[in-house]
C-alpha cells in the first residue's frame, strides 16, 4: 500500500478578518459587492423566515434559530483555487489525451453510451430530463431527492421557508460560496476539447426533449462533465458533513453523471472524469481549514433543522434508497463496463487531499489509518482514468464511508467488510491481538 503523506499547500492566503488573516488586495468593487451579497443572505435570514408549518413538527426536538454567515464568509478562501499548479483540476485528468488513441477504450466509449442512450425508458428519460433542469437552477433540489422522500420534503420546506441560509449561500444557485471558478470545468472542456456524442454520433444518439435548447448545445466540449462535476463536490461535501447519508448522497450525485449518459450528451468517460475533478475539488475545500469551519456549520445547521422537524434525531425519519443499494450503483458508476487496460494488481497512490474526506466518518482515526481505509475499498488497478501517481478513479469513497475497520495493534487499519458485504480484505487482515478494536 502507497500513499503520499504531505500535503502541498500554497504559501499565500486570503480568508476572512475575522480569523486573523489579511484580506489585502481586495478591490473596492469586491468589497461592495461581497456586502451587498452579505446584506441579501442577512435579510433573507432574517425577513423571509416565517412562522413554519408544525404540521410534523414535534414540541420534543427544540427549535433551531436559524443564523446566517457573516459578511466574511463571502471573502476568498485559500482552496478558491485548486492545489495543483494549474489552479483548476486538468492534472486530475492526466491520462486522458493518451487515452483518446486507444481505439478499444474509445469504441467501447461510444457503444455504452449510445446502449444507455437507446434503450432508456421514458421514465428514466424523464429523470434526466428533470435533472439536467435542475443543475441550471442550483443543486439543492438535487440534495432533498438524496435525502429520501421524508427527509428531502422537510429539507425544500425548510429551504421555502428561509431556514438554512448557510446552507443556501454555500451549496444554493450559480453564486454557492462553496463553488467557484476552480471547480467548474470550463478550463478542462477548453483544453481537452472533445466533440458531445450527439454531434461526433449524430445517427447513434436520440435527442430526448431536443426542444430545449440548453440541453444539446454543440458549442460545449464533452470533457469531463461539467453537470457530473457539479453534482459531485457538493453531494461529496454534504457527505463528510452528514456522514449518516453518506451512501445516499454519493450515490445521488453519481446518478447525475448517469442521466447524462441517458440524454446521450456524454460519455462514460466524461462523467467518470467529472467525478473525479469534483471529488478533487471536494476535498480541497474540506482541506481548507476556514471552509472547513463553514462546512461543519453548515451540516450542524441540516441536522438540528431535520430533527426538529422529524421530532427526534433525523435519521430516524429516513425513508430514502436502500444503503446497500446506494453502495453498489455509486461503485459501479465509478466505472461503468471498461475493461482494464493494464496491471490491475498494483497498489494505490491515495491522493494527499483525500483521506480527511473521511474524517466526518472515522474522526477518531488518524491521517494515515483514513488513507489505509481509502486504499483497502478502491477499485484494482489498470481502469482508463488511473493514475498511478495519486488516482481519485480508484476511490470508491462509499464503500470507504459504510467501512467496518479493525485497528491492529501496531496502529495500522484493516478493512472488515462494508456496506454491501464484502469483506475482500478479511483474508489480508494482521492477525490481531488484544489491543485491536473494530469500528
Amino acid at each position: 500500500m502507497i500513499y503520499i503523506r504531505q500535503y502541498r499547500m500554497k504559501s499565500k492566503r486570503c480568508t476572512s478578518a475575522a480569523s486573523g488573516t489579511s484580506v489585502a488586495g481586495f478591490s473596492g468593487f469586491t468589497r461592495r459587492i461581497a456586502t451587498v451579497l452579505a446584506t441579501l443572505s442577512i435579510t433573507a435570514g432574517t425577513l423571509l423566515t416565517p412562522v413554519p408549518s408544525h404540521a410534523d413538527v414535534s414540541n420534543t426536538v427544540a427549535m433551531p434559530t436559524p443564523q446566517p454567515f457573516p459578511i466574511t464568509a463571502y471573502l476568498p478562501y485559500l482552496s478558491d483555487r485548486s492545489s495543483y499548479g494549474s489552479g483548476v483540476y486538468s492534472e486530475v485528468l492526466a491520462t486522458y489525451p493518451a487515452l483518446q488513441r486507444n481505439e478499444q477504450v474509445m469504441a467501447s466509449n461510444v457503444a455504452q453510451v449510445v446502449a444507455i442512450n437507446n434503450n432508456a425508458s421514458a421514465e428514466l428519460v424523464d429523470d434526466a430530463l428533470a435533472d439536467a433542469a435542475t443543475l441550471h437552477r442550483g443543486v439543492l433540489d438535487l440534495v432533498a431527492d438524496g435525502l429520501g422522500p421524508r427527509l428531502g420534503s422537510y429539507f425544500l420546506q425548510s429551504l421555502n421557508e428561509g431556514r438554512l441560509p448557510k446552507t443556501q449561500m454555500m451549496f444554493g444557485g450559480v453564486i454557492a460560496r462553496a463553488g467557484g471558478v476552480a471547480n467548474s470545468t470550463g478550463f478542462e472542456k477548453l483544453y481537452f476539447a472533445t466533440p458531445r456524442p450527439f454531434v461526433a454520433h449524430p445517427d447513434l444518439i436520440r435527442r430526448h426533449g431536443a426542444g430545449d435548447g440548453r440541453i444539446y448545445k454543440a458549442y460545449s466540449p464533452s470533457f469531463p462533465s461539467g453537470h457530473t462535476n457539479q453534482a459531485t463536490w457538493p453531494t461529496t461535501l454534504l457527505a463528510v458533513v452528514l456522514p449518516e447519508l453518506a451512501p445516499q448522497l454519493l450515490e445521488r450525485g453519481s446518478r447525475q453523471g448517469y442521466h447524462r449518459l441517458v440524454l446521450g450528451v456524454h460519455y462514460p468517460l466524461d462523467v467518470i472524469g467529472g467525478r473525479m475533478t469534483g471529488m478533487a475539488a471536494a476535498a480541497d475545500r474540506w482541506n481548507d481549514p476556514v471552509m472547513r469551519e463553514h462546512l461543519r456549520a453548515v451540516g450542524d445547521e441540516i441536522r438540528a433543522e431535520l430533527s426538529w422537524r422529524c421530532g427526534k434525531p433525523f435519521m430516524e425519519c429516513f425513508d430514502g434508497l436502500d444503503t446497500t443499494a446506494a453502495v453498489s450503483d455509486y461503485t459501479y458508476r465509478l466505472n461503468y463496463d471498461f475493461a482494464p487496460i493494464a496491471d490491475t494488481h498494483q497498489p494505490i497512490r491515495v491522493p494527499v487531499a483525500a483521506p480527511d474526506l473521511l474524517l466526518g466518518r472515522f474522526p477518531n482515526l488518524d491521517y494515515d489509518q483514513r488513507a489505509q481505509i481509502l486504499a483497502q475499498t478502491a477499485l484494482a488497478s489498470g481502469l482508463p482514468l488511473d493514475d498511478p501517481q495519486a488516482s481519485w478513479q480508484r476511490l470508491n469513497l462509499s464503500r470507504a464511508m459504510t467501512a467496518t475497520v479493525r485497528i491492529n495493534p501496531d496502529h495500522t487499519v484493516t478493512v472488515l467488510g462494508d456496506a454491501t458485504g464484502s469483506d475482500d480484505n478479511v483474508s489480508n487482515a494482521t492477525a490481531a491481538g488484544d489491543k485491536s478494536s473494530t469500528l
